[in-house]
């Protein structure tokens, strides 16, 4: 059983305060003399060393808990935690509308359903919630902070995931999967209800927002039986043992003193602090566990009860110990070895061993390390991968880690060369496999082609910037690596001789492909101006935006008349020349930081279907929502969020930019961007006639 903590403030969310983060700062870089600030890798790991108390913070986040049984997914109540955790199940089968989650909601305090709203989950169809209450009608409790427009702006039933729900009766037990899940009515104002959860290797109990009015035995009992042999209990520590008995009483909280003598009694393993007062600081709250952690020593009834302080991010693996696994095939030309589980202090040592036999014995000296399978990292483990690589320097390694939360980490490591991080398998392997399509400057290709430096790598290949040794002239080469049977390589060659023999103003020209037994290359004129989302930061005026826009649809229109499908317009193989707007065959800029290649494209395109003329309208439909409200149609706060809302969302009405924007321009865009494809302009032909059709003067304010 796996047991994640979101949020764990009581009352109200309570954010970290500048004058405290900066307490925490000197605290921190008090201890660094002598570090290598140089080495990232080394940065992380001494703040992965700092006390708990210094390197990480409680959380101002309210009560929301995941429990992951291995084929169930279980949240405790919908705080404000909530929002952070919905995030993190879309990286999951619940960004593709395939998830199902039981909610258990302890009671129906505002703290406690406050993160409902914005938990994006629920906006997925095909995605579905139970929510589980004691003795009330769960719906009740969520419908009535959601009465729209005077509470929130979103009604429950805007939310097209499929909801059920569960009214249970005091000490009714149900089963999720194979965990049974009874309850316990605990003192609270209004009365909330305690969970066990039991899987019958490990048992975790839920017991926050309680009172406890005597503390003799026989007023104990029920608790102690209920609370009986956990593996961890999560316990409402709220306040003092002095508020307790003098200035809290019928408050509806408890203190962490009181926690231990119940644990104790109940032969509990670990006590988690949890329900923190929004007035206390982290220092208060650790000191308060500190207090507790000695009066259990002191207590003797059951000396081993552990105390922890329950902090946002806190994980806990009960049952059979927690680990790593490893998945090896040695092979020509890329070896690959694959990690699941846990790359963490306490399995990195396992993984340097098996990791350094690995990169020893890979026939070819190329190894492709899969860390798509990883449930968690940390600093501690890149680090040791990081150092395992250094001690092969002739090996080839690289890292494949498509979830966010691992290339982050791998990001602010600087892995560098040491261990490239890709999130595509395909490019990847192609890195490793054809090295060569990665060292081409300074090499003349094709009799007279004088490549100079490269210029950046992306998902398709490297562009390089060389010469053209007959004319004199420079030249953009983009380069695809694989052979000549390689899908993706096949797939743009025959792209590319097309393209070469289109003419068009609108259309960047291809000059020539050179066809190698490892890559093929491509020859271009070099972009003489912008690419279109640097033009569109110099904030152009409204006539040039507009004009723009009619070019693109010339442009798109003369692709589709030749029975083309670009297949992968973005804001990097538009130029920007002047007064004039040019596409390419593919990106000639680099794409910016924390831009994914995937933003503008279809959502079929992002299921894996190939593209047709009307997904090249769906992302000419995401540029000109650009061009003319100045913002993504699909603007979220992350990669994960935007990715869901491109698949399973409207775009966000242009009004909420535009409020004054013609009626006909909307209804263009919308078309465009519809989510089924039928539904869109069948081609770039289409696109142009209704634009033509159009005479927008006038931009947003004026």
């Amino acid at each position: 059983m796996y047991i994640k903590f979101w949020g764990v403030r009581g009352s109200i969310p309570t954010p970290l305060t500048t004058e405290q983060l900066h307490e925490r700062l000197f605290h921190a870089l008090s201890g660094a003399a002598g570090l290598n600030l140089a080495d990232p890798a080394e940065v992380q790991a001494y703040i992965a060393g700092l006390p708990s108390n210094v390197r990480r913070v409680v959380g101002g986040n309210t009560t929301c808990v995941e429990i992951n049984t291995g084929t169930e997914t279980i949240i405790i109540d919908c705080g404000s935690g909530m929002r952070a955790l919905g995030l993190s199940l879309m990286a999951r089968e619940f960004g593709r509308g395939q998830g199902v989650a039981h909610i258990f909601l302890t009671h129906a305090h505002w703290d406690h359903l406050l993160g409902f709203p914005f938990f994006a989950p629920a906006y997925v169809p095909g995605n579905k919630l139970v929510f589980y209450a004691v003795n009330h009608n769960p719906q009740a409790y969520l419908d009535h902070q959601q009465t729209a427009p005077t509470y929130f702006p979103i009604p429950p039933n805007a939310m097209p995931a499929e909801k059920e729900f569960v009214t249970l009766h005091e000490g009714q037990a149900v089963q999720i999967g194979r965990t049974v899940v009874s309850n316990l009515s605990l003192y609270h104002p209004g009365r909330a209800y305690a969970y066990r959860f039991d899987d019958g290797e490990s048992v975790f109990v839920f017991a926050s927002d309680a009172e406890y009015k005597a503390l003799n035995d026989e007023s104990l009992k029920r608790y102690v039986t209920f609370f009986a042999d956990a593996d961890a209990l999560v316990f409402d520590s709220q306040y003092s043992l002095r508020d307790v008995f003098l200035s809290k009483q019928d408050w509806g909280h408890s203190s962490a003193i009181i926690g231990v003598d119940i644990s104790e009694r109940a032969r509990v393993k670990k006590l988690i602090t949890f329900h923190h007062d929004p007035t206390h600081s982290d220092e208060q709250i650790y000191a308060i566990a500190g207090a507790a952690r000695e009066y259990a020593t002191l207590n003797q009834i059951y000396p081993d009860t552990e105390v922890i302080v329950g902090v946002e991010g806190l994980e806990l693996f009960l049952g059979q110990p927690s680990g790593v696994e490893f998945v090896e095939h040695y092979a020509e030309p890329v070896s690959t070895l694959a990690l699941a589980g846990q790359l963490t202090s306490p399995t990195v040592a396992e993984v340097r061993a098996r990791l350094s036999e690995a990169l020893a014995n890979a026939p070819s000296g190329r190894v492709l390390l899969d860390l798509t399978l990883l449930a968690s990292a940390d600093a501690i483990g890149i680090k040791g991968v990081l150092d395992t690589a250094r001690q092969h320097p002739n090996v080839s390694l690289a890292a494949l880690a498509p979830g966010a939360q691992i290339r982050r980490l791998l990001e602010q490591s600087a892995t560098g060369e040491v261990l490239p991080v890709f999130v595509n398998r395909h490019t990847a392997l192609n890195a490793l496999a054809g090295p060569a399509h990665l060292r081409l400057a300074a090499e003349t290709i094709g009799g007279h082609y004088q490549i100079s430096e490269m210029l950046f790598v992306d998902d398709l290949g490297v562009v390089y910037r060389g010469a053209d040794l007959t004319t004199r002239q420079p030249v953009v080469v983009r380069v695809v690596a694989g052979t000549a049977a390689d899908p993706l390589r096949a797939e743009f060659t025959t792209k590319f001789k097309a393209w070469q023999a289109m003419q068009h103003p609108a259309l960047l020209p291809g000059n020539a492909a050179i066809e190698h037994e490892a890559w093929a290359g491509f020859i271009c004129e070099p972009p003489a101006g912008f690419s279109l989302r640097d033009w569109c930061g110099t904030r152009p005026p409204w006539l040039a935006l507009w004009r723009t826009t009619m070019q693109l649809c010339q442009a798109l229109a003369a692709v589709h008349s030749q029975d083309i499908t670009h297949g992968a317009l973005c804001p990097e193989d538009v130029i920007i020349g002047g007064t004039q707007a040019y596409v390419a065959c593919a990106p000639l800029f680099a794409r910016p930081p924390g831009h994914s290649p995937d933003a503008y494209q279809a959502p079929e395109q992002i299921r894996g279907q190939p593209p047709t003329p009307r997904s090249d309208v769906y992302a000419l439909g995401i540029l000109l929502y650009e061009l003319c409200l100045g913002a993504h149609p699909f603007a979220a706060e992350s990669e994960e969020l935007r990715l869901t809302l491109q698949l399973y969302s409207p775009p966000q009405s242009p009004r909420l930019r535009w409020p004054e924007i013609p009626a006909d321009l909307e209804a263009v865009l919308l078309k465009m961007l519809a989510h089924d494809p039928a539904e869109r302009f069948a081609d770039g032909q289409a696109v142009l006639q209704a634009f033509s059709r159009l005479k927008v003067e006038a931009g947003p304010g004026g």
